[in-house]
């Protein structure tokens, strides 16, 4: 599904006005589907009593159509104009309308306490997606009632006090048990932390049609587990395990042996018909009695416990038997590492997936993965990124959409920017997907050794590599959401994490 930035969005709802469809009908379809969604919420409930509470902008007039269009279902509406008259025309006439349908009209004061007690649903209206800044007092008071109140609360586009651009929470907002988006989703729908106060989020579409948007470039999309799904192909009863791919996973050493098993198990876990474990052999005492299901390769050791250039041979070997290789989890960096790593991008025939100590082996070559004769996927959290970027932390989480794209544009790549709301790009494609699974329970060493191993699965089994990681990302998040559900956030642990795996991948079978 797209999400467009607030200005995308105007500028679309500005080409359909000079096709044709008024910004007064726009207003129109945005109540009218707004007020639909909210009926087919709650006409199952005994609610009835509404508080719409609109701001002096167009979302107020949305708010002014919802009014109107729920007294004509039957419920009991209440408009409280929270900062005086519209400021716009279309508002305005909106006004107009609901008083001359005698619908109830209040101005916020002190004295209009008893409308929020009343009400069973609250629909707020009072800014829209493009609020900047943080609310004066006087307006952190009124989000105070909204959210202290027993109703049921809905957002029109965005809750207020957020910006609709952003992922960032204010210090004073509205929280929502839903958001409808008007048109098209925004980036504070799907980005984290701002998604966590939008509740369910629900897309009211307001009759634009397609051919508006070709002219608006799309900012990010998001996926749904119907379209993952869709990236798998059926078993065929006659399959066998070379049908689904072998996985190499290179990594691991003296100091970290437990990531090669994590990545290894991962890509066991999520479908590959083969895994073969490289890791330094002094490692092997540690790794070989959890790993019943890899095909074991260790690897000649260097004297700091990490895999030695002198097991390349080896690895040449390795690398004509595999459909994927993974490398970097647990790692170590040095000079060995560093030749192992640039061996591998230079010869492998195969997809690369780049992590941990596979991209920070890189931190002064990064243009050398241009050389590469496969697909590369690096999967960096914000500080490896940083590294391979040249800029600071603070810079990639402030520009995350622009970092992937930047990057992706000057490297031949496919690039997994971890973290809340972890993004996906490909030199190959403009798109960038947005995934709006996980918490930050699975901020923990060796969950992205995980995610790791299960896009390298995907790989194998013959999934594009840009889908892979799609769908890597997405499915990573799910089971990572269901051990916090089932355990919890501080319990939510890699061993936990790949318990889960099998049966969340049920979903998408």
């Amino acid at each position: 599904m797209r999400v467009l930035t607030v200005e995308n969005t105007r500028k679309v709802e500005q080409i359909a006005n000079e096709n044709g469809i008024s910004y007064l009908q726009l207003m129109e379809n945005a109540g009218s589907y707004c007020a639909r969604i909210i009926r087919q919420t709650f006409d199952n409930t005994n609610k009835r009593n509404v508080l719409i509470v609109c701001g002096k902008g167009k979302n107020g007039g949305d708010g002014l159509v919802i009014a109107r269009k729920l007294s004509e279902y039957g419920y009991n509406p209440t408009v409280m104009m929270t900062m005086g008259l519209p400021a716009d025309e279309e508002s305005s006439e909106m006004l107009s309308r609901i008083r001359a349908l005698g619908i109830t009209v209040v101005y916020y004061d002190d004295t209009t306490d008893k409308y929020f007690d009343n009400a069973q649903i609250i629909v707020d209206c009072i800014f829209g997606v493009g609020f900047k800044g943080e609310p004066n007092e006087t307006v952190s008071e009124l989000f105070e009632k909204i959210n202290s109140a027993s109703a049921s609360v809905i957002s029109i586009d965005v809750p207020s006090g957020l910006e609709g651009n952003s992922g960032k929470l204010t210090s004073s907002h509205v929280k929502a048990d839903m958001t409808i988006a008007v048109l098209v989703l925004k980036p504070v729908h799907v980005l984290k932390p701002s998604i966590e106060s939008c509740g369910k989020v629900v897309v009211a579409p307001i009759g634009i049609p397609e051919k508006c948007f070709e002219q608006v470039e799309n900012t990010l999309f998001t996926v749904s587990e119907d379209e993952v799904k869709a990236f798998f192909k059926e078993r065929d009863y006659d399959s066998h395990k070379g049908t689904f791919g072998t996985v190499l996973v290179v990594g691991g050493s003296y100091e970290m042996p437990n990531a090669v098993y994590f990545a290894s198990q991962g890509a066991v876990n999520s479908g590959a018909g083969l895994v073969k474990a490289a890791f330094p052999a002094v490692s092997y005492s540690a790794i070989a009695p959890k790993t019943y299901e890899q095909i074991l390769v260790p690897l000649e050791s260097n004297k700091k416990g990490r895999i030695s250039q002198n097991a390349i041979r080896r690895l040449e070997t390795e690398l004509l038997k595999c459909s994927c290789v993974l490398v970097g989890c647990g790692m170590g960096n040095d000079e060995d590492t560093k030749a192992v790593v640039e061996y591998i991008i230079c010869n492998s025939k195969v997809p690369i997936i780049l992590d941990a100590d596979g991209i920070n082996c890189l931190k002064n070559n990064i243009d050398i993965i241009d050389s590469a004769h496969a697909p590369v996927i690096l999967t960096p959290h914000p500080k490896e990124m940083s590294r391979i970027a040249g800029v600071g932390v603070e810079s990639i989480q402030e520009n995350r959409g622009a970092v992937v794209k930047s990057f992706t544009r000057a490297h031949k790549s496919i690039l997994v920017l971890k973290g809340a709301s972890t993004l996906v790009g490909s030199s190959e494609y403009e798109d960038i997907y947005v995934n709006n699974t996980g918490n930050p329970g699975m901020a923990t060493g060796g969950s992205g050794d995980v995610l790791g191993g299960i896009i390298a699965s995907f790989i194998a089994q013959g999934v594009d590599p840009f889908k892979s990681a799609i769908a890597g990302v997405k499915i990573h998040g799910t089971v990572g959401d269901k051990v916090t559900e089932k355990y919890s956030m501080m319990g939510n642990i890699p061993t936990l994490m790949l318990a889960e795996l099998p049966k969340i991948l049920s979903k998408f079978e």
